[in-house]
């Protein structure tokens, strides 16, 4: 009598890749708008901030990057408690970046002052932004207190 091992091995690997597939990036963002759009709209292409204040490090972690397969975007604000990816974090983020409207010209302190106000922060210790601009010029805006 012949054992059949590989039936059952084809099995294992197709049911693995199935589950795989299945799994996407949490991350994703399939309601963003495409990337011309959303240039347009916002200025830039990828924005990373992060924000500690005297009660909270990493208070504010928001970050959105559009490339010419997907867009991504994470949200956390531990001052409302919220903890968003993807769509949801999407959804939170848009009219940010719309009331933030940030230019290349803008100074460092323009910057800032829009930023925290837009993510409702009066006081911080530490403030990191990275945007890549539609043009592609990234600029970097840091501060400490």
């Amino acid at each position: 009598m012949k054992i059949r091992k590989y039936p059952l091995l084809g099995s294992v690997v197709i049911s693995s890749f199935l589950l795989l597939g299945a799994c996407g990036d949490k991350e994703e963002v399939s309601e963003a708008p495409d990337k011309e759009t959303a240039q347009s709209e916002f200025g830039f292409q990828s924005f990373e901030l992060d924000v500690d204040t005297a009660d909270q490090k990493d208070a504010i972690d928001a970050s959105f990057d559009i490339d010419i397969s997907e867009t991504e975007a994470e949200y956390v604000n531990q001052l409302e408690s919220k903890n968003l990816s993807g769509n949801d974090a999407y959804t939170e983020l848009e009219p940010i970046f719309k009331e933030i409207a940030l230019t290349k010209d803008m100074s460092k302190e323009e910057v800032i002052e829009k930023v925290t106000q837009a993510f409702g922060v009066e006081e911080y210790t530490e403030f990191e932004l990275e945007v890549e601009f539609s043009d592609g010029d990234t600029q970097e805006f840091n501060d400490r207190k």
